[in-house]
C-alpha cells in the first residue's frame, strides 16, 4: 500500500472528538441498529449483520467504514463496500457497490460522508474495481463523480383486478411450487444463460449460489423466494423470483423461462398462479391496505413478458438509475475493447477504419479502427472545446457507456454536448448499444 494512500492513514481522526476506523465483527449490533433506524425498514438491519457475518461470499465487517464521536463511543456516520463481479457484454470486470450510507442529523455538513467514500474508493482501486455504482437517493451521489447512468427498476405493473379470470373451457397450461435444493441447478443454469445476451449483468459463483438459496437471514431485505413455473404434468418450465414481501402492496418479480418455452400460452394461468402469491405475502407498505393489490413485474425496459401482458391494463413505471463512477474510463474501455469490436458485427459499422476523438472538455479519449478492429484507446486532451468528434460535458458520457442514452437523446438534452456529422453518432451508438434490463446485484 502507497504511504500517502488514506488507506494507510486508518484509522483517522477527524477532529472534534470524530474518529473515522474500519469496523470489525464486534461492530455489528451497533452498525445494524444504527442502519436499521436511518433507514427506516427492519429488514436493513439482518441484511447489514449478513454483510458482517463472516458467511458473505464477498463482504465482511472490515468492509464498513464509521465516524464514531469518541466521547459517547456513539457512530454518527457510516457506509459500505460490497465488491462483487459484473459483465460487460460477457466480458467480466470487478464492481463495487457503496451502500448503507448514513449519517446523524446533528453530524451531517461535515464532510463525514465525503471523507468515508475517499477510502471506499481508495480501498476499491486496491482491489482493481473498474467501476462503482449506488442506488441511492437523487443528485446526492453525483456530489462525488458519480452519474445516474445505467437503468434500475423499470417494471410494468398489473392490478389484481385486472388479472384475467378463467374462462369457460380454458385449460390451466402451468403452476407454482417452491423451490428445493434439487432445482438450484436448474435456476443457476437460466439465470446464466438469460444474462448472456445483456450488456450489464451480475453472474454468480457457486459460492453465491448456495448463499443466495441458504445463507441469507430469513428477515433480510436482500433475500429472495424462489418458485418454479410447472407444466400440469409436472415438468419445469422457468422460474420466479421475488422479495420476501409485497412492497407497496405489489409482489415484486423476476423470471426466466427455459429456451423453447414462451410466455404466450402460460400468460393466463400464470397470471393468476401469482396473483394468489401475491395475496398470501405479507405487505409492506406506507397506507392502511393490509393486502395485496397486485403484481409487478421488475424486468428493465425490455422484457419477453411485457409483451404477452394485457396491454390495457398493464401500466409501465419509468426507471430510476444507477449512479456510476468509472475512475479510468481508459481502463475501462481497453477491457471491453473485444466487447465494443463484436458490437459492430451486423451494424452499419461493421468493417469500420477511421478515428473517434470523444471530447470531455478538460479531457478525452482517442480511439482508433482498422476494418472493425479497435487499434488503440488512448488519453487525448482537446485543444479547445469544438476541436473532435463529439463532445460531452461533466459526466454525461457515462449515459452512453451504460445503455441508457442514445447520442441524440443526449445532443438533444444538453446542447453542449454535440456531433461532428452523422458518422459520429452512428458509430458510437454502434459501440455502446442500449441497456434495457435490469441487473440483480449482490
Amino acid at each position: 500500500m502507497p504511504k500517502n494512500s488514506i488507506l494507510s492513514q486508518m484509522p483517522m481522526d477527524l477532529g472534534n472528538n470524530l474518529k473515522l476506523r474500519f469496523a470489525t465483527h464486534a461492530d455489528t449490533d451497533a452498525l445494524a441498529a444504527f442502519n436499521t433506524r436511518f433507514h427506516e425498514e427492519v429488514s436493513v438491519g439482518p441484511n447489514v449483520r449478513d454483510l458482517m457475518s463472516r458467511d458473505h461470499p464477498t463482504c465482511k465487517a472490515s468492509d464498513f467504514t464509521l465516524v464514531e464521536d469518541t466521547q459517547t463511543g456513539k457512530i454518527v456516520s457510516s457506509l459500505c463496500l460490497i465488491s462483487q463481479t459484473w459483465t460487460y457484454s460477457g466480458i467480466p470486470f470487478k464492481f463495487g457497490q457503496p451502500e448503507f450510507v448514513a449519517t446523524e442529523p446533528e453530524y451531517r455538513r461535515r464532510g463525514l460522508v465525503r471523507k468515508q467514500m475517499e477510502v471506499i474508493h481508495a480501498l476499491s482501486e486496491t482491489r482493481e474495481e473498474l467501476m462503482q455504482g449506488i442506488t441511492g437517493i437523487p443528485w446526492y451521489y453525483r456530489l462525488f463523480g458519480y452519474e445516474m447512468a445505467l437503468d434500475m427498476e423499470a417494471e410494468q405493473v398489473i392490478d389484481g383486478i385486472h388479472i384475467p379470470t378463467v374462462k369457460k373451457g380454458e385449460t390451466k397450461t402451468c403452476r407454482l411450487r417452491s423451490r428445493t435444493d434439487a432445482d438450484n441447478a436448474f435456476i443457476e443454469d437460466l439465470y446464466e444463460t438469460a444474462i448472456q445476451h445483456h450488456v450489464f449483468a451480475c453472474p454468480r459463483t457457486s459460492e453465491m449460489w448456495a448463499y443466495e438459496f441458504n445463507g441469507r437471514s430469513a428477515g433480510s431485505d436482500a433475500r429472495h423466494e424462489f418458485l418454479l413455473i410447472e407444466d400440469m404434468e409436472g415438468a419445469r418450465l422457468g422460474y420466479v423470483q421475488h422479495v420476501q414481501w409485497c412492497y407497496e402492496n405489489f409482489l415484486i418479480l423476476r423470471m426466466e423461462l427455459k429456451p423453447g418455452v414462451g410466455y404466450l400460452n402460460l400468460i393466463p394461468s400464470l397470471l393468476r398462479a401469482l396473483w394468489e402469491k401475491a395475496k398470501v405475502t405479507p405487505v409492506i407498505a406506507e397506507n392502511d391496505n393490509p393486502k395485496a393489490t397486485g403484481v409487478q413485474f421488475m424486468l428493465g425496459r425490455e422484457h419477453p413478458v411485457y409483451q404477452v401482458l394485457p396491454k390495457s391494463v398493464a401500466r409501465k413505471a419509468p426507471p430510476y438509475a444507477w449512479y456510476i463512477r468509472v475512475p479510468d474510463l481508459i481502463a475501462f474501455l481497453r477491457h471491453i475493447q473485444s466487447a465494443l469490436e463484436k458490437h459492430l458485427i451486423g451494424t452499419v459499422a461493421e468493417g469500420y477504419t477511421g478515428e473517434l476523438k470523444l471530447n470531455f472538455y478538460r479531457s478525452g479519449v482517442h480511439l482508433k479502427f482498422e476494418r472493425g478492429r479497435v487499434t488503440d484507446i488512448a488519453d487525448w486532451t482537446p485543444k479547445d472545446v469544438e476541436e473532435g468528434d463529439a463532445a460531452f460535458p461533466d459526466l454525461t458520457f457515462l449515459q452512453l457507456l451504460c445503455g441508457r442514452c442514445r447520442t441524440e437523446a443526449l445532443t438533444s438534452n444538453f446542447v453542449d454536448c454535440w456531433t461532428n456529422g452523422s458518422t459520429p453518432a452512428v458509430l458510437l451508438d454502434c459501440l455502446f448499444p442500449t441497456f434495457a434490463g435490469e441487473v440483480w446485484h449482490l
